[in-house]
């Protein structure tokens, strides 16, 4: 499965879409067999978080706050990063922190996408269509889907926890040619550490760590979408 592709092409990647600031309705169950939920566009279109909470819930509180001066999930507001990342923004970008709030086929599109969504006002939402492994995975550890051995990103978790390295937050940091850039906020015996990754790894990567990790989306990332870029 390729890396992000670009929006105008209906491939199997973390392709850059138009943004949308649309209401979303109640998700439902994902597949049984992949977890991604399959919707037709008949029946009202896609989004809206399954069992009602969004991803930064888990645990029962609220995300923690992201090193580098990123914003904390309790005050939803906008921050300003100490550092730019490799891929990304320079310092002092504005960053938003948006939750995952569904992963879903709608027909009769050939590929899930994930929608991610604005916390504070104006809550406007960045959707990312998804190869479907990719989207399998995503849904799996959004929706807590168990299953008998550890799938991949829940090793990564695993072993950077083992070698004491926490995520403290994961970025969406760009859009180049229509391909959604993104990055894992660590730190650990190393220090600090900006490392570049697909978007759809570092959001299921978020959603693995216990708590929660802050997912943050760079201010313009949404106005690319929603310009199309």
């Amino acid at each position: 499965m390729t890396d992000e592709a670009a929006a105008a092409a209906p491939a199997p990647a973390d392709a850059a879409g138009a943004g949308s600031a649309t209401a979303s309705a109640a998700a439902p169950a994902g597949d049984a067999g992949t977890g991604v939920a399959v919707r037709d566009t008949a029946e009202g279109g896609p989004a809206g978080a399954a069992e009602g909470e969004p991803a930064g819930a888990a645990d029962g509180g609220p995300a923690r706050a992201a090193a580098g001066g990123s914003a904390g999930a309790a005050e939803g507001g906008p921050a300003r990063a100490a550092a730019g990342g490799p891929n990304g923004p320079a310092a002092g970008e504005l960053w938003r922190l948006v939750d995952v709030v569904d992963v879903a086929l709608t027909l009769p599109a050939a590929f899930p996408e994930v929608v991610l969504r604005e916390r504070p006002p104006p809550n406007r939402e960045l959707r990312m269509p998804l190869g479907m492994a990719e989207g399998t995975a995503l849904a799996y550890a959004w929706r807590r889907i168990g299953t008998p051995r550890p799938l991949t990103h829940e090793l990564v978790v695993d072993v950077l926890s083992r070698h004491g390295v926490r995520v403290e937050a994961v970025r969406i940091t760009g859009v180049e040619r229509g391909t959604f850039l993104a990055e894992l906020d660590t730190t650990g015996p190393a220090g600090r550490q900006l490392v570049p990754c697909r978007p759809s790894d570092a959001l299921s990567i978020a959603l693995r760590t216990r708590p929660v990790a802050p997912v943050l989306v760079a201010d313009e990332v949404f106005a690319a979408a929603a310009a199309g870029a």
